[in-house]
């Protein structure tokens, strides 16, 4: 299993949702080539085993992919077998975790209340996925979380803006997810790839500055 600095070494994942295997395909490719250094590919996109297996071996391998929207254990398989670095689901699933740990791959699970965030942890999580964090607060709500839970990695995501990311990263969060902010609906319609890549430089850039402090 690789380790959690290992699948997000810069601190950002972006995270494809379509219902066009050919889209997702490219939309990611543009989000690597503008500097996201790591993707997760959603089982309710169509062909995401294709996807992933295409994935790396366009990059090599270097860019670590994942499997979310996770909610049977049987997937776990797969996405190891497909290659994944990782899985993630959206809710605190025992089972899956256990499976995780069964294929020696990086198990988060997603949670939102502090309860949860305990029991995804207990059930195994390698890191948490707290999920949707933008209608809860954003970074003042992952900054709460802290005094309680300053143990637990944690992976904000839903809702997260580009601008958001410094403070997110500066609140020493593992990871940032990011779905319509770096895959916005439109330039999915599209097949903008000009505008997924600029997004995912500006993304990239906000990362490496909050880094750098």
């Amino acid at each position: 299993m690789k380790s959690i600095d290992r699948v997000f070494p810069t601190g950002l994942c972006g995270v494809i949702r379509t219902d066009n295997a050919d889209v997702a395909f490219q939309a990611c490719l543009a989000a690597i080539e503008g500097g996201i250094g790591t993707i997760e590919v959603t089982t309710t996109v169509p062909s995401w085993y294709e996807i992933i297996r295409g994935l790396i071996g366009t990059t090599l391998g270097k860019i670590p992919i994942g499997v979310g929207t996770v909610w049977d254990p049987g997937a776990v398989g797969e996405a190891k077998e497909a290659g994944a670095d990782f899985v993630v689901t959206p809710v605190v699933l025992p089972e899956v975790a256990e499976a995780c740990h069964k294929h020696d791959i990086l198990c988060v699970l997603g949670a939102l209340t502090p309860t949860e965030i305990y029991h995804a942890r207990l059930a195994g999580a390698n890191l948490v996925k707290v999920f949707p964090v933008g209608p809860v607060g954003g970074p003042d709500y992952i900054r709460a979380l802290q005094g309680p839970m300053g143990g637990v990695p944690l992976w904000a995501s839903g809702g997260v803006e580009i601008d958001q990311i410094p403070a997110y990263l500066r609140l020493g969060v593992k990871a940032v997810g990011l779905t319509g902010a770096l895959f916005p609906a439109e330039a999915l319609a599209r097949r903008d790839t000009a505008a997924i890549h600029e997004r995912a430089s500006r993304a990239a850039q906000a990362a490496a500055a909050a880094r750098a402090d």
